[in-house]
């Protein structure tokens, strides 16, 4: 008995060796610079460290980087530099979709060199067999190399930085130095983008001395532009606005203000944090925050939404959820089914609300999306969304809910603030429709989706009235079979579509500069019905029209070809759609894979 006992011992102590064996070197691909040069999550801290960069033995390719032995290497394939440069961002963009935020694992070589095997296939033997590797000065795949060919010069690819509104060819030097800059093909540019006048329109300078100054001055410009920002605070109220124009490819990076801001908030609390959220995705920056929250002793409370399934719309909510001791989710009641819990709110120390369309995704944290979020202090407003809180964090939602009394015109400073919950208040029809009715000057909406006939009918009346309503709307809800949008177009109401890669994600009414409808509900029956929602009116001439300009300043750069038609979200009429590594229109295809982006595209 004793020598099976031993054997036992020794098959579970090669079993576990074994074990760490295979997952030590098991770590996540935070960037991908190129086909062979990527940064490893070694330190396990979310963070690319300067010893965490490496390069992938035995991958030849072209990179969207200019350099003399890429320039000599197109010479020698008798291919144009600016098409070499194409192949190898669409080089780059396989590669991404291959390893960027995958877990992989991996073998050290000498200097600095990797082997990399992801889901059990080496990586070098994948990438190789695309149609972007090349071997000893030729194409390893000749035939689909070709039909690449051809899709760089039809593409038409331009450097376009979004700071400066110039676009430039893809080896132009003033291109390469700009670090905030997107590719993309020429007919997706802005329509009032300028070309860069050294590249596309090139002026012959026999004075080098002058051409280094050139150079220098358009060196100042790129260093000099800085990312406007929308936000307007007072003692008690902070709006901040993402605007979706100028993002043009989400990150994971906590860079926006909103991010920041939430981090900051997160970071002072000493007592409590409760987060009503419809999901969660993993921003390392606010994970990190929560937790470091946690070990100062902070009570940490999470209440999420879960599909009828038990799972929910981003995949790292229910993994969250189970890092905190306490939190709820509207699951198990047949009441629940049909209803979401659709609220973007935290309560700080009980005397912070940060609240507003947002969610805790990538595409939102980064201003990819556009977004309206409020951070009011206030322990009579925290005190409001405290009692709806301790109600679904006790499993009552939706209908099961009690109204909130004691909700409405509370003065904090120069503003006056209701706050309103989904679906007790049926906040378009006692509170939102009566705004639209008493509108006098103007009616301006920033909406995600509209599906709510009533209240289109009263936007429609009010158009009838004299009342200038203008209303931006996502492109993708453009699409809804339950849309209103096109009714509102009949009955003169001017409706634009945005035809940007990020959502129109605010849920918001800027009426006569004078009050501010913001939060997390949609104009729809199921947001005024059935989802736990909150919005906030906010009767404060300051912030109204603060609103108002960012409104217009979207409306003007949305261009009016898009007040009679509907932008297709992941096309070229959305600007950057084709090229965010996002699938905009939710069809499982992301940008080149999708028929929008290449109905050209060339079939294998």
């Amino acid at each position: 008995m004793k020598k099976y006992s031993i054997i036992l011992i020794i098959l579970l102590f090669i079993l576990f060796t074994s074990c760490i064996l295979l997952t030590r070197n098991t770590v996540q691909v935070l960037k991908v610079y190129s086909p062979n040069s990527v940064a490893l999550d070694i330190n396990k801290n979310g963070k690319v460290e300067l010893n965490e960069k490496f390069t992938v033995d035995g991958i030849e390719t072209f990179t969207s980087k200019t350099s003399d032995y890429q320039k000599a290497y197109a010479e020698k394939m008798d291919i144009d530099e600016e098409i070499a440069l194409a192949i190898g961002y669409f080089a780059e963009k396989y590669a991404q979709s291959l390893l960027e935020d995958k877990n992989i694992k991996y073998k050290k070589l000498e200097n600095n060199n990797i082997i990399i095997t992801i889901n059990g296939k080496n990586y070098n033997k994948i990438f190789n067999n695309s149609p972007f590797a090349l071997s000893d000065g030729k194409a390893v795949n000749e035939k689909d190399f070709a039909k690449q060919i051809q899709l760089a010069k039809s593409s038409q690819l331009k450097i376009y930085n979004n700071k400066s509104n110039k676009y430039h060819r893809l080896n132009c030097k003033y291109g390469q130095l700009a670090h905030d800059a997107i590719i993309l093909p020429k007919n997706q540019l802005p329509k009032n983008a300028q070309s860069c006048k050294f590249c596309e329109n090139p002026i012959v300078e026999n004075n080098n001395t002058q051409q280094d100054e050139n150079i220098k001055q358009e060196q100042q410009k790129l260093k000099s532009v800085v990312a406007k920002r929308f936000s307007i605070n007072d003692e008690h109220i902070k709006l901040i606005i993402t605007d979706l124009s100028t993002v043009l490819i989400p990150s994971n990076k906590c860079t926006s203000e909103f991010c920041m801001e939430l981090v900051k908030e997160i970071n002072k609390s000493q007592k409590s944090i409760d987060m009503a959220l419809y999901g969660y995705t993993n921003i390392p920056e606010i994970t990190t925050a929560i937790q470091n929250a946690i070990r100062r002793g902070v009570v940490v409370r999470f209440v999420h939404d879960v599909t009828s399934d038990g799972g929910n719309f981003y995949p790292d909510t229910l993994t969250f959820a189970k890092t905190l001791a306490e939190s709820s989710a509207d699951y198990g009641d047949a009441i629940y089914q049909n209803a979401i819990m659709h609220n973007k709110f935290f309560i700080i120390d009980d005397n912070t609300v940060i609240t507003g369309s947002a969610n805790i995704s990538i595409t939102d944290i980064s201003g990819f999306n556009t977004n309206d979020i409020l951070i009011i202090k206030s322990p009579e407003i925290a005190q409001i969304y405290k009692q709806e809180f301790e109600q679904m964090y006790d499993k009552k939602f939706h209908n099961k809910k009690a109204k909130i009394k004691d909700n409405e015109n509370i003065l904090l400073g120069n503003s006056i603030v209701s706050v309103y919950f989904s679906p007790q208040n049926s906040i378009i029809n006692s509170v939102i429709i009566d705004l639209i009715n008493e509108a006098k000057i103007y009616i301006y909406v920033p909406m995600f989706v509209i599906t709510h006939k009533k209240v289109s009918q009263a936007l429609a009346d009010a158009a009838s009235r004299g009342i200038d309503v203008r209303i931006i709307l996502d492109a993708t809800n453009a699409n809804n079979k339950y849309t209103t949008h096109e009714l509102l177009r009949k009955a003169n109401v001017l409706v634009k579509t945005e035809n940007f890669a990020g959502k129109m994600h605010s849920k918001s009414l800027i009426i006569d500069d004078k009050y501010l409808v913001i939060g997390s509900m949609n104009l729809s029956k199921r947001g005024n019905n059935i989802n736990d929602e909150n919005v906030l009116v906010i009767e404060n001439s300051t912030f109204a029209k603060y609103y108002k300009e960012f409104f217009l300043y979207l409306w003007k750069k949305i261009p009016n070809d898009w007040l009679y038609k509907n932008a297709s979200s992941e096309s070229y009429d959305s600007i950057g759609s084709c090229f965010d590594g996002i699938d905009n229109d939710f069809d499982e295809k992301i940008d080149m894979e999708d028929s929008g982006c290449f109905p050209h595209k060339l079939k294998k």
